[in-house]
């Protein structure tokens, strides 16, 4: 028991991490808005956020914001006593007003440090975005197909389908995954496995989210025959400076598993509550389309840490033509306590068809 709390310990401190880099606004009547600076225009402060897409506050409404975004200004005007002349071009200026905006701050650009400059008295014309995240769409989904057969010494057939979508509704996102895979050779079922996940997310801000979760699995040629699973727990989101998006999970579940019966022992049937730690990166290659992907679950017994559970899947994403794409990964499941006669861990290449909307 020690040892679990010791690890959630160490995963929450890891989850608190991930949150230092991430800018935020604070509005004069108290909301907080995570994201990244955008542009700063005559009236109002062009914001990025991931739940609410970009959006224009005006500056009247701004207490103080920090980010880390390098912004182009074309100055027209200068504030009393400035180091930059009137019609002077400055360029990549990084600053944070941790203050009122009404007073003066420092911006570090590439001709030096530029002190006592106000966004009041800089009249800048319109700046450049850097990066404009858009609004998630709210519903979205893929499906996935994948088909190979064999014939002459060997006849076999292999057939994989999967179905994901995402509705969000305000602060509610909702997920589901369907997936379907099955295997024969000779004529004989060698593989067949059937998932469902549903879980539900209330996202408190641009990064930090609650989840509660429900999921089925039904394979009668593995370690584990079928599980029920139902759990809930809090998550972390982040987009970093190069693109990658992460979503980090961490909670408790329960466990209702169902393991195969064999020559030399019968099935079991146990209820057992486990720690859950879930793990899902994104990170579109530079100047292309390709998305590299990771997704892996880590369930552990909390009776029993060294009794786990991992199901992962590595790959990448590869976009054809309109919303139809070609998927190649890798599938890696493994359990620390296989049954009788079964073997630890699975392995699997696959190359799917897809199409999103």
């Amino acid at each position: 028991m020690i040892k679990t709390i010791k690890l959630f310990i160490l995963l929450f401190l890891f989850l608190q991490s991930l949150s230092v880099s991430a800018g935020k606004i604070t509005l004069k009547n108290g909301d907080i808005i995570h994201g990244e600076l955008q542009a700063i225009q005559k009236d109002s402060i062009v914001w990025s956020s991931n739940i609410f897409g970009e959006i224009s506050l005006p500056k009247d409404q701004v207490q103080q914001f920090t980010s880390s975004t390098v912004l182009p200004l074309n100055i027209q005007a200068y504030g009393q006593d400035t180091s930059i002349s009137k019609g002077t071009t400055v360029s990549n200026c990084s600053f944070e007003l941790t203050d009122e905006l009404k007073k003066p701050f420092s911006a570090l650009c590439d001709n030096g440090e530029n002190k006592n400059l106000s966004l009041d008295n800089l009249s800048l014309q319109k700046i450049a975005t850097i990066k404009v995240r858009p609004a998630p769409p709210p519903f979205k989904g893929d499906v996935k197909f994948g088909y190979n057969q064999k014939s002459g010494n060997t006849d076999s057939e292999e057939l994989d389908v999967g179905i994901s979508a995402q509705w969000i509704h305000q602060q509610f996102r909702h997920e589901l995954g369907l997936t379907a895979e099955s295997d024969s050779s000779e004529g004989d079922v060698t593989d067949e496995k059937y998932t469902a996940d549903y879980q539900l997310n209330y996202d408190f801000n641009d990064h930090w989210f609650t989840y509660g979760q429900i999921k089925y699995e039904k394979n009668r040629f593995s370690a584990i025959e079928e599980q029920y699973q139902v759990g809930a727990g809090v998550g972390h989101k982040l987009i970093l400076d190069n693109e990658l998006h992460i979503n980090a999970q961490l909670g408790a579940t329960y466990l209702s598993t169902k393991r195969p019966s064999s020559d030399s022992e019968s099935g079991s049937n146990d209820k057992d509550i486990a720690g859950r730690w879930a793990l899902r990166l994104d990170w579109p290659f530079p100047k292309s389309n390709i998305t590299a992907f990771h997704r892996h679950e880590l369930l552990w017994i909390a009776d029993a840490i060294d009794d786990n559970q991992l199901e992962s899947s590595t790959g990448i994403k590869i976009p054809l033509f309109g919303g139809i794409f070609s998927e190649v990964r890798y599938d890696f499941d493994h359990v620390s306590e296989p049954a009788s006669e079964q073997q630890h861990a699975d392995h699997e290449w696959v190359i799917s068809l897809g199409y999103k909307w």
